[in-house]
């Protein structure tokens, strides 16, 4: 391992004064400041990354499209990663176009999320440092959280997280090797309503996926990251298993209701076979760190184990 980097860091320590960081991420090399104390997360993501290491944001930003909008209020439910959220974060509005002047209001000395906010970045970079991640790669967390970590003094807890994923999915990996041992699952989404007849293709090298390769269940690329397929796309398709995710304003029950709605999906094997599973888009591909991770693995594991399609 190459220490070059971190050797002012280390240097600092010993002189028992601690300088700032420079962090490379998706939009620049940004300077952080010690120890960081009002953070924000802009996006599920970010959101799980810092729970991860311990950090409690104040302040955190969703997507305009879930229909939060109390600006500068705090947010009462955050839907899955809640139960592991103890203060009571402000919310700061869109997360790729947040209000400057919440931001502003809260004192924030570190702004957290994805590239898809590189738009705001410039006026981010005004009020607080801020550090953009890309985050929808199989290993992209894995590669955020060192640097995340660096960032705001929890190297160790990186560290633990990381390791405790590893051993999370092994264990879990042990116990589905019977259930998927020879099988091809291909995984796609779907937003239903009036695009409820295509299918977007998730790959190995897509974060949902990418679970799903650590766990020891083969993923078919079915044309490509993606990909866009058409009913008759997707019944071309030889899978032993269909995993389909329910976006949008869609549901894990509608989109079975839509699944079986159809003739041609409901003639294909894996649905006479009952190996067709429906969960919601977004634990599996929309906040895409190591405790969605975990809210994957414990849910497929609960739909193979039993068989159930729908809400296990």
């Amino acid at each position: 391992m190459n220490l070059k980097p971190l050797l002012p860091t280390f240097l600092a320590l010993f002189s028992g004064t601690v300088s700032a960081v420079n962090i490379k991420h998706e939009v620049g090399t940004t300077s952080v400041k010690p120890t960081p104390k009002r953070i924000v997360a802009l996006g599920p993501h970010a959101l799980d990354l810092l729970l991860s290491l311990g950090i409690q944001p104040v302040g955190y930003g969703e997507a305009t499209q879930l229909g939060i909008n109390n600006f500068g209020e705090p947010l009462k439910q955050i839907k899955y990663l809640g139960k592991w959220v103890t203060g009571t974060p402000v919310n700061v509005g869109d997360r790729f176009n947040p209000s400057l002047e919440v931001l502003m209001a809260l004192k924030t000395d570190l702004i957290v999320g994805e590239n898809f906010a590189s738009a705001a970045y410039p006026q981010l970079e005004r009020i607080a440092p801020t550090l953009l991640f890309k985050g929808t790669g199989r290993n992209d967390w894995k590669k955020t959280l060192p640097l995340l970590a660096l960032a705001v003094g929890k190297q160790k807890e990186a560290a633990q997280t990381l390791n405790s994923y590893r051993k999370y999915v092994d264990q879990a990996r042990t116990q589905l090797k019977p259930l998927v041992k020879n099988k091809k699952f291909l995984l796609v989404w779907n937003s239903g309503f009036a695009v409820n007849t295509t299918f977007t293709v998730f790959t190995a090298d897509d974060y949902a996926g990418g679970v799903l390769e650590d766990l020891g269940m083969k993923v078919l690329s079915a044309g490509g990251p993606q990909k866009v397929l058409s009913l008759e796309g997707l019944a071309a398709i030889k899978a032993d298993a269909v995993l389909v995710l329910a976006a949008g304003k869609s549901t894990p029950e509608a989109a079975r209701e839509d699944w079986y709605g159809h003739p041609l999906l409901q003639s294909l094997p894996v649905s006479k076979q009952k190996q067709v599973y429906f969960f919601d888009y977004h634990p599996f591909a929309r906040i895409r760190g190591p405790l969605a991770a975990r809210l994957m693995v414990d849910q497929l594991q609960q739909a193979l184990k039993t068989g159930c399609t729908v809400h296990c």
